[in-house]
């Protein structure tokens, strides 16, 4: 990662904070962001006993203006931009019934717009400088899956994945690769479900649920590097939890008629019925 210039939004604590120190560590410039001025200012701090070649933007994702911002100021004190990784992320779990309209709002902003504006700009960046850079999304098994109290987060994050897949169809003519996480560690973010979760367990006698399981911060920061230095396929979604590394695949579509489910046959056969009748 020597000469190489990253930019890891929401990356004071937690998963970003690993990753920033991961790739500081191998040789990176690392841009450091989130919407905390002091904790900016100490990250920076900390990771500069590795290296200088660390710089801390104040700004948050959830407007373009912002994410334009962190891009100018990487370009302006590094020259270059090799690597964007979209890590910042907020939640605000509700049953989707009692959501509120702000809770809504808030992290399908974050998530959704953050890693489309940040992309924007980091994309045209590295084309006006002829890189052939990286971008890598974060993204959730609740976005492929869904659970309970996330709708916002799932849909938030179900749509970065449609994201990953077609920026990657969209910028491998200019090199630029495409990658997406998803993550399975114990952060701030997931700390109070997991305890919850293990409270109900503990109640029942029964242990916590596998899923729930989870590895570190570190293991994500690890996956990370492997990425960068491998290159894999463009548009790759990898699921990382412990030493446990997997892949998602996009979504497969199977032709009714081909079903081994007698519903799905039942419902082809209605439609054929229906259709004949007009």
């Amino acid at each position: 990662m020597n000469n190489k210039v990253v930019v890891i939004t929401g990356s004071t604590k937690g998963i970003g904070l690993s990753m920033a120190k991961y790739l500081a560590e191998e040789g990176a410039s690392v841009v450091i962001n989130g919407r905390n001025k002091e904790r900016v200012a100490a990250t920076v701090d900390e990771l500069k006993t590795i290296h200088n070649r660390i710089y801390g933007v104040c700004e948050s994702v959830d407007n373009e203006k912002g994410c334009k911002r962190i891009i100018d100021e990487t370009i302006k004190t590094f020259g270059r931009i090799d690597v964007l990784v979209n890590n910042a992320g907020v939640v605000q779990d509700r049953i989707s019934y009692k959501m509120e309209e702000q809770e809504w709002d808030q992290v399908i902003e974050t998530h959704l717009r953050g890693t489309f504006a940040c992309t924007k700009y980091a994309v045209l960046a590295m084309r006006e400088l002829e890189i052939e850079g990286t971008i890598v999304n974060m993204t959730s098994k609740s976005g492929m899956e869904g659970l309970p109290g996330q709708l916002n987060y799932s849909a938030a994050k179900s749509g970065i994945n449609g994201m990953t897949y077609t920026l990657s169809k969209e910028l491998n003519r200019f090199g630029i690769s495409v990658y997406a996480i998803a993550p399975v560690a114990e952060t701030d973010m997931t700390r109070p479900v997991i305890h919850m979760l293990q409270k109900k367990a503990d109640e029942k006698g029964i242990p916590l649920p596998k899923e729930w399981q989870m590895g570190s911060p570190d293991d994500v920061g690890m996956l990370l590097l492997a990425l960068l230095q491998e290159k894999p396929e463009t548009g790759s979604i990898y699921s990382v939890n412990g030493e446990k590394i997997g892949k998602w695949h996009p979504p497969v579509h199977e032709p009714l008629h081909d079903s081994d489910d007698t519903k799905d046959r039942s419902i082809h056969e209605s439609f054929l019925q229906i259709r004949s009748k007009k």
